[in-house]
């Protein structure tokens, strides 16, 4: 049976629901009364009435998730019309238990002024069904030093203008950004070309460029009292960066995306998607990956974001760079979870952590499930399994790297802002 997509249900203004509520270590069974007018929680807890959704037994209630790297690729210009959009990207966020995306700027037409930023963010008003937050683009061409917003450097090759080319003055480019929240691309552009010739994809972006433009953007922020955050880490070596970072001072952030946690040049051939396994950073080496895991589950990485790329199978077929892993999102949690890591630990990393970073550009309630905080979780049945079928998808992308593998559980609801998803 196919079609488990996020359907909205008619509930009262003011609903009540029963069920497991992630409330400090372990699920305990629990109430929330929600507002839908204000999408708040009203209470917590022990509450009379008569509940209006009641969750099966091996349901868990989480705080919503936050995915803060995504590409919506939502796009005035007609290159990207055929991708995805706001409405398409949230419906397979719901679908993947997620409330929140950050929005990445590398459009063909970037968002690098005012002007263009404010389109985007009326585009994501318009259509988006989950809270969006804009990254700014750090540009050679144009600053937005000053816009309100999470920015975005890319140390290698991007879409729209965006990347930081060899022998580029990193550090003059960033200067405007003196205490911003800067998230990182990290691959060195003098790397990358020294090994443009190599055979493979994943030679000609080796560790070697991660690993040394984490050092680089590390003595950057330490001169410019940036606040830099790694994404989608990849390897050990630039983990081990990270860490040399951390140990001398430098409030460095980090994320790691699904795919550097499960694939790696090893095991990709095993899947049926294999072929399409390229991204950037791209995949690694297993020990790689069982490191990335380990810091992951110890909360040296305390993010969980997917970088979602929603190339069409055409651009895969051709070889482009990137997986859509919106849909996927909370049932990668469940495979998190069977590896041996506590929903509370997965809870911090989809939800709480990623609410401390934004915290400056989104509604500090959100993370939670306290009274007062904001009506937006994640259910969870870990025991229902789900074996991926791209005819489950709601990404316009309409294909996952997860096909044909079975997850142990899937998200089965989802509200944002007190308005309740099912998945039908």
């Amino acid at each position: 049976m196919h079609g488990h997509r996020p359907v909205a249900r008619a509930l009262p203004s003011v609903w009540l629901i029963e069920g497991k509520l992630l409330a400090g270590a372990e699920p305990a069974l629990s109430r929330l009364r929600i507002d839908a007018r204000s999408g708040t929680i009203l209470e917590r807890g022990a509450i009379d009435g008569t509940p209006h959704v009641v969750l099966d037994e091996h349901e868990i209630l989480l705080p919503g998730f936050l995915d803060i790297h995504v590409h919506c690729r939502d796009d005035p210009s007609e290159q990207e019309t055929y991708k995805e959009d706001f409405g398409t990207a949230s419906r397979a966020a719901l679908h993947g238990g997620v409330v929140l995306l950050g929005d990445m700027p590398n459009n063909p037409r970037p968002p690098i002024d005012r002007e263009s930023y404010a389109a985007k963010r009326a585009r994501a008003r318009r259509s988006a069904l989950v809270d969006v937050v804009l990254y700014a683009g750090v540009s050679p061409k144009g600053t937005l030093a000053g816009v309100p917003a999470p920015y975005k450097c890319y140390f290698g090759p991007s879409i729209g203008d965006l990347n930081l080319p060899a022998g580029a003055d990193a550090a003059a480019l960033l200067a405007p950004y003196r205490g911003q929240l800067v998230a990182f691309h990290a691959e060195a552009a003098e790397v990358l070309a020294r090994c443009r010739a190599a055979p493979t994809h994943e030679a000609r972006r080796p560790p070697e460029a991660e690993a040394t433009a984490i050092a680089e953007i590390a003595r950057i922020a330490c001169a410019l009292g940036l606040r830099p955050h790694i994404a989608h880490l990849s390897s050990a070596a630039g983990l081990e960066e990270v860490r040399k970072a951390r140990r001398e001072g430098v409030s460095m952030s980090c994320e790691v995306a699904p795919h550097h946690l499960f694939f790696d040049d090893q095991n990709r051939a095993t899947f049926a998607r294999g072929a399409w396994l390229q991204m950037n950073p791209p995949l690694r080496t297993s020990a790689d990956r069982e490191a990335l895991l380990s810091a992951f589950a110890r909360g040296e990485i305390e993010i969980l974001a997917t970088d979602h790329a929603p190339h069409s199978i055409a651009e895969n077929e051709r070889g482009i760079s990137g997986v859509p892993l919106l849909d996927t999102f909370g049932a990668f949690l469940t495979w998190l979870y069977a590896e041996g890591i506590s929903w509370a630990t997965l809870a911090a990393r989809a939800a709480a952590a990623p609410a401390r970073l934004f915290a400056p550009f989104i509604d500090g309630r959100l993370g939670g499930l306290d009274p007062g905080g904001v009506a937006s979780f994640s259910v969870i049945d870990p025991s229902r399994p789900w074996r991926v079928d791209a005819r489950d998808l709601s990404t316009r992308a309409a294909w996952s790297p997860f096909e044909g593998f079975e997850f142990p559980g899937r998200v089965t609801r989802t509200a944002v802002r007190g308005r309740l998803y099912e998945m039908q």
